[in-house]
Parts: structure tokens; C-alpha cells; sequence
């Protein structure tokens, strides 16, 4: 597991990894979650995966973090943004074809924002 950057910047305010640590819902019922930097899982379509692995870069804004999941018998690596709009709120674009643009781009997927909410 590798962390690079220590801190981003969004709107002012310095943001490290320890901002994301919590349970990150969106509207359609995906969230992630982040107990601690070695525990991480995502939720999406009924299943809770752990993140196996990730990269998040603190240093960029957005933030750019991405994570390997378990799919079936296979590993699978996801390329991902993440802005901090404020300390409860974050924006969240994954790209599911391995290519990140440098911001986020509508084209390419959908941009979901996820509150932050107490453990279910």
C-alpha cells in the first residue's frame, strides 16, 4: 500500500488522508469508507469490497486516488478523483477505463458527491 502526498489543497483548506477517514455516502447508495489507512472498502450494488490496495496523491488538486478491487476471480485497478468541497462533503469521479483525465470531465463518467454520515 503507498500513500503519496501529504496534503491537498481545495478551496483554501489543506486536506490530508486523515480528512477522508469516515463513511462517504452518495445519493444512489454507494459509499466508501475509510476506517484507517489500511482499511479501506467500497460499497456499490449491494456488495462491500475491501480496497486491496491504493495510491492517493494529496499533492494534487483534485486529489488522485486510485484503488485495486476483487471483481470474480480477477483483480481490477480504478482510476479516480477526489475534491474536498468542504469537510462533510466530497466529489468523486471514477474512471472505469483506466484513463484519468487531470480534472473532472463529464464525458467521462459520472461525477457523484458523497456526505459524509455516521457508520450504518
Amino acid at each position: 500500500m503507498l500513500l503519496l502526498g501529504i496534503i491537498s489543497e481545495s478551496h483554501g483548506q489543506k486536506y490530508s488522508f486523515q480528512n477522508l477517514v469516515g463513511y462517504w455516502e452518495s445519493n444512489d447508495g454507494g459509499a466508501l469508507e475509510a476506517k484507517d489507512s489500511s482499511k479501506l472498502y467500497l460499497f456499490y450494488q449491494g456488495q462491500k469490497k475491501p480496497i486491496l490496495s491504493y495510491t492517493a496523491d494529496f499533492t494534487k488538486t483534485p486529489v488522485w486516488f486510485d484503488f485495486v478491487i476483487k471483481e470474480e476471480d480477477t483483480t481490477v485497478t480504478i482510476k479516480s478523483l477526489l475534491l474536498f468541497l468542504d469537510n462533510n462533503l466530497l466529489q468523486w469521479q471514477v474512471f472505469e477505463d483506466g484513463t484519468r483525465p487531470a480534472n473532472f470531465s463529464s464525458d467521462k463518467g459520472d461525477i457523484v458527491y458523497m456526505k459524509r454520515r455516521k457508520n450504518p
